[in-house]
């Protein structure tokens, strides 16, 4: 490599780090915050589509989740993609569940999973 050809790859290499500075300062990220969200956990299909026939809705989240599928919170008309432990999640799915996390975004980190008061 020549002195040029290294000088043009630091050039390049210089650039590209500061538009990554300059995109980060110009849309900073959404701040985390712990929420405590009740709504009905379920897989993102089951929102909008009926069970397929011979399916509850129960089974059909069930299914859908196990085949890769996101899990999803929604709370009122707002709906929140769930991660944490599939297992656990699972344990709630198709049903009104208390979740306790981190959100990022529309995105649930999951710490707990609870079942919601009878008042709530």
């Amino acid at each position: 490599m020549t002195l040029t050809n290294s000088f043009r790859t630091a050039a390049i290499t210089l650039l590209g780090a500061s538009c990554l500075l300059v995109a980060s300062a110009v849309y900073p990220k959404p701040a985390v915050t712990d929420v405590n969200l009740t709504g009905l956990l379920t897989c993102a299909h089951c929102v909008t589509l009926q069970p397929r026939k011979g399916f509850t809705p129960w089974t059909w989240a069930t299914y859908a989740v196990r085949q890769g599928d996101a899990v999803v919170l929604v709370v009122a008309n707002k709906t929140y993609t769930v991660q944490g432990d599939r297992n656990l999640l699972l344990k709630y799915i198709a049903d009104k569940a208390t979740v306790t996390g981190h959100l990022d975004g529309d995105t649930i980190l999951v710490t707990a999973v609870t079942r919601p008061a009878k008042s709530e």
